[in-house]
């Protein structure tokens, strides 16, 4: 029989195939559409938050689980448990999956498929100013298809209802898809530079490589479970507290008021409302932190709340209005400058894939993969009827914004990330106006808004977050292109197929309208550059720029600019305290035993994040079955 020297047989080659296909690629498969099943059905019906967050409370849970099952299984049944790849392998593919179903990207989509024509009146005008701009093979334009989608009680499976809707949802699924693929591909590429060149800390994997390479440990140290148990049990009596008011709960929430100037333009959009939370997974979070990063994070959130009360004092009040610009900057600059500390490490690549024969294969794949998927990209919305130079704009400032997301991430690793109010076509309305770009352009980037909504919960930094647990447990770099491709097509289908079927089912709150107002009031009221909007922005992109050079040239120097980039955001304002309070206790255990304290304490804080997160999750999942809203773990 012929041999292979790596992999021995061929016999051995074929069953390590299909035990690949069958325990990681099927079982991956099947976590990924109960997960979307079960976000799709409970962040739309049931709780409020559950894809806020970097790391996912029901991929957490599902992982928790299936690791406990695992290893159980491997006291009695030897062949039967998982090896640590293939649960590293379900894990990332879960957790790609489930960014697709989370409220910032399919939720946002399916809705702007069908909003412009189910609330389009006499009176908004919209059907004169642009419905001759969608294009039918993106939209549902009948509203008695319609009226079921949005009222519910009704059924997906009528034979009408699925004609109408099949067309844009396998142009969507194609989209998106692809630029998924794209994604990828820029991962691929600059995975070795930032993991092992740069060698960045990557916090947010931390996690999960402790619960797959080390379970049998983890789940035998009493540390966790004191943190499980205290986090968990705090989480269950909220829940009951929120259902049955008479129980007591420990709250741990206090919002302080300020109503007097300047004091009163403290908290997100200037509410006055100061938060003191204390979330047990945030703190958690904060201690897996590095410390100069944990720092950034809860020092700039301060920051940014001084600039508010600094400018509100002396009257320009203009200024809070445009921090949104000021972060849209900072994430342009954190982007841009990734690219540029990688220029060298880009330049490699693209040159060994064009001049030289022993080119890596995977290299090969993704400088191709994103030539010819930006040129489905375009060719995509050149035929809905974007203008090629648009469109060309329009991802380069996304696709800048996601590597940026995608660095802080991977640098920083916060346990959220947002950034609102800064849509590419927004940028570039900033830049030029309105006018030069057109109604149809404007009509077409506002079908493309889900893209942008929030960047929350985004797939892009959980594939390079892959790459890196990848790289732990020595997973084949083909194996797992394999496995991201399949999530995100099992993914795309069944958030997109579930965002649809399940909103004919149940009357689900809309998504997406406000996009069709601000397209109405784009082309109603044409807009010129925005001076301040350029000015604020730069001021952002240099900031960040100055920060990143301080950082650079001095070891002392504390502060990074991701911290500056992520520490505005709605969500980090809930939790500025909790990392504060996860940054302090691992100063203080650094102080007193260095890294050995840090590492034995780090079972505990483990336990607190997977403490709240299991039991946010069954809130979830009991709030699903009993079809009734439930405490949710955030805000």
């Amino acid at each position: 029989m012929v041999r292979d020297v790596k992999s021995g047989t061929i016999s051995d080659v074929h069953t390590l195939r299909t035990r690949f296909i069958i325990r990681a690629l099927i079982f991956g498969s099947i976590l990924i559409i109960l997960n979307c099943y079960w976000i799709v059905s409970a962040e739309n019906r049931v709780v409020w938050e559950l894809t806020d967050f970097s790391i996912f409370p029901t991929v957490l849970f599902t992982l928790f689980l299936a690791a406990l099952v695992n290893l159980l299984l491997k006291r009695f049944f030897k062949r039967a448990p998982l090896s640590e790849s293939e649960l590293a392998i379900v894990y990332i593919m879960v957790s790609v999956a489930t960014a697709l179903a989370g409220h910032d990207i399919v939720r946002q989509l399916v809705p702007m498929m069908a909003n412009a024509f189910w609330f389009a009146t006499p009176e908004n005008e919209w059907e004169a100013l642009f419905f001759r701009f969608i294009p039918s093979w993106l939209a549902v334009e009948d509203r008695s298809v319609l009226q079921g989608y949005f009222e519910g009680d009704d059924s997906f499976w009528r034979r009408e209802y699925i004609d109408a809707w099949l067309t844009p949802m396998l142009a969507w699924t194609a989209f998106v898809v692809v630029i998924l693929f794209v994604m990828l591909c820029i991962n691929i590429i600059v995975r070795k530079q930032w993991i092992d060149h740069e060698k960045l800390s990557y916090p947010l994997t931390v996690m999960p490589v402790e619960v797959i390479g080390g379970s049998s440990k983890l789940f035998t140290n009493r540390l966790i479970w004191i943190g499980f148990g205290i986090a968990f049990c705090l989480e269950i009596l909220s829940g009951i507290n929120y259902l049955y008011p008479v129980v007591p709960s420990l709250n741990a929430k206090y919002v302080i008021q300020f109503v007097e100037k300047p004091w009163n333009s403290v908290g997100w959009g200037g509410s006055g409302g100061f938060p003191m939370y204390v979330y047990p997974f945030a703190v958690g979070f904060g201690f897996l932190m590095p410390l100069d990063l944990s720092f950034s994070l809860w020092f700039f959130y301060l920051f940014w709340t001084a600039q508010r009360i600094f400018f509100n004092a002396i009257g320009w009040t203009t200024a809070i209005s445009l921090q949104a610009q000021q972060r849209s900057g900072a994430w342009l600059g954190v982007g841009i400058l990734a690219l540029w500390t990688s220029r060298k490490h880009i330049a490699r690549v693209v040159n060994g894939v064009f001049f030289s024969k022993a080119a890596d294969p995977l290299y090969r794949t993704a400088v191709l993969g994103i030539i010819f998927g930006m040129g489905f990209i375009l060719f995509f919305w050149f035929q809905a009827g974007l203008s090629l130079w648009v469109a060309s704009g329009y991802f380069v400032i996304y696709f800048l914004l996601c590597i940026g997301m995608t660095r802080m991430r991977a640098e920083l690793g916060p346990p959220t990330h947002e950034l609102h109010s800064a849509h590419p076509d927004q940028i570039m309305i900033w830049l030029i106006g309105t006018r030069p770009i057109g109604t149809g352009n404007l009509t077409n980037t506002t079908l493309l808004s889900w893209l942008a909504y929030g960047y929350r919960c985004h797939p892009m930094p959980h594939q390079l977050e892959g790459f890196k647990i990848a790289s732990h447990f020595k997973i084949s770099e083909n194996r797992l292109v394999v496995a991201f491709i399949v999530a995100s097509v099992v993914g795309t289908i069944m958030a997109i197929g579930a965002h649809v079927a399940l909103y004919y089912k149940f009357q689900f709150h809309h998504w997406g309208v406000g996009e069709t107002h601000r397209l109405h009031s784009w082309i109603a009221f044409p807009q010129t550059t925005d001076v301040p909007a350029i000015q604020h922005m730069g001021f952002g992109f240099l900031f960040t720029a100055a920060l990143t050079v301080l950082k650079r040239r001095f070891l002392w120097w504390p502060l990074y600019p991701v911290g500056y980039a992520v520490g505005n955001g709605w969500a980090i304002g809930w939790m500025w305290l909790s990392i504060f309070f996860g940054w302090l206790f691992k100063r203080l255990l650094f102080a007193a035993g260095g890294v050995t304290s840090y590492r034995r304490a780090l079972p505990f804080f483990l336990g607190l994040i997977f403490g709240q997160f299991l039991a946010g999750s069954l809130w979830s999942l009991i709030g699903v079955v009993l079809n009734t809203n439930v405490y949710t773990l955030f805000p």
